[in-house]
């Protein structure tokens, strides 16, 4: 059945705006968690470039930009990796890259050498290429479909990873303008693998390539309607949300120190059962003043603050010579945290090594 290209033309001018015009809120956002945005930019600008090539191959219309060929490969190979780093500094909460991170993108630059002889071949060869692709006898999309298939795999189990290790904040994590497009841009992803899946495996199905395309201009429309509501994606936990608050940012900043000051004289973070409301009721201060204070000026949810104390806490008994025979167990108790687990996730969360791992350091 022939694909009616002018509907799919729509579908592709839709999806590129919608990528562009996100790609111009996030460059506008503010400095909060800048790497995350940058890795998240990255994504998007991977979505309109997959988009636009969607366009032009399952409607056949590469035939007539053949200088275009292959453009999306390599900068497919990177949509794993951009999307893992994305979510893995929005838990650490860094603001420094790491260059070891450039590792992730060594497949796509691999890619992109191999294809630079084609790149710059002239017209006729590229037809010729595209011929043999239609026909399914090259093996280069063989062999890189199945590379690409293969490593979204597994950064989609990394991804999957990363939140089962932080699901104990994965509530708190769903009210933060961070978290939800990159949740919407998992599930996209993990959808788009199942898709390429099944076109890989078992035949080529041109719907298939279709749906893909529809699924990311549907997130896409998604992150749209929710930025238009000015729910102020990119921005963290936004200053619309307590616009009627009435604080100005010297108050915040006073607020913080209060809660940092008894955290240091009375250290009520140990107390495993310490909640934002009995924080308030200690400090005498309302809760939404204290958790819009914490999310303003650190970027941070309650959670993930007083879990920061807590790890600081576990790493001075954990260096502490004198206490090598106490359990992890009982050192996590000490710190605040409620059980084992809570104290394993959040401690690697935090320093990216497990309670255990850092102890041998200081034997």
């Amino acid at each position: 059945m022939e694909i009616n290209s002018s509907y799919f033309s729509y579908l592709f001018a839709f999806g590129f705006g919608q990528s562009l015009l996100l790609t111009a809120a996030l460059l506008k956002s503010s400095q909060r968690r800048s790497i995350t945005r940058i890795f998240f930019l990255m994504v998007l600008i991977i979505m309109a470039v997959e988009i636009l090539y969607g366009l032009l191959y399952q409607t056949q219309s590469i035939f007539d930009f053949p200088h275009l060929l292959r453009i999306n490969t390599f900068l497919v190979m990177s949509f794993g990796p951009a999307l893992y780093l994305a979510l893995y500094y929005y838990y650490k909460s860094e603001i420094n890259f790491g260059r070891r991170d450039l590792l992730h993108f060594i497949p796509a630059l691999i890619t992109l050498l191999y294809f630079i002889p084609l790149f710059s071949a002239n017209s006729s060869t590229k037809i010729d290429y595209l011929n043999m692709m239609y026909e399914g006898v090259h093996t280069d999309s063989l062999i890189f479909g199945g590379a690409r298939r293969l490593q979204q795999g597994v950064y989609l189990f990394f991804v999957i990873r990363l939140l089962w290790i932080n699901k104990q904040d994965f509530q708190d994590n769903l009210k933060n303008n961070y978290f939800r497009p990159l949740l919407a841009m998992i599930l996209l992803f993990g959808f788009m693998w199942l898709g390429d899946i099944y076109r890989y495996f078992f035949r080529f199905d041109l719907y298939t390539g279709i749906i893909n395309t529809i699924l990311m201009s549907a997130v896409l429309v998604y992150l749209t309607i929710k930025f238009i509501s000015r729910e102020s994606f990119f921005d963290g936990n936004s200053d619309r949300k307590y616009a009627s608050s009435g604080l100005s940012k010297s108050q915040e900043k006073e607020i913080l120190t209060k809660v940092k000051q008894i955290f240091l004289d009375e250290s009520l973070f140990t107390d495993s059962s310490l909640s934002l409301q009995s924080l308030s009721t200690a400090l005498q201060i309302p809760a939404n003043y204290i958790s819009q204070s914490i999310n303003n000026q650190l970027g941070l949810s309650y959670s993930d603050f007083i879990g920061q104390w807590r790890v600081n806490k576990a790493k001075d008994l954990l260096q502490d010579q004198s206490n090598h025979r106490l359990t992890l167990e009982f050192i996590g108790k000490q710190a605040g945290f409620k059980s084992t687990s809570a104290f394993n996730a959040s401690f690697r969360k935090n320093t990216g090594t497990t309670p255990s791992q850092y102890r041998k350091q200081f034997e």
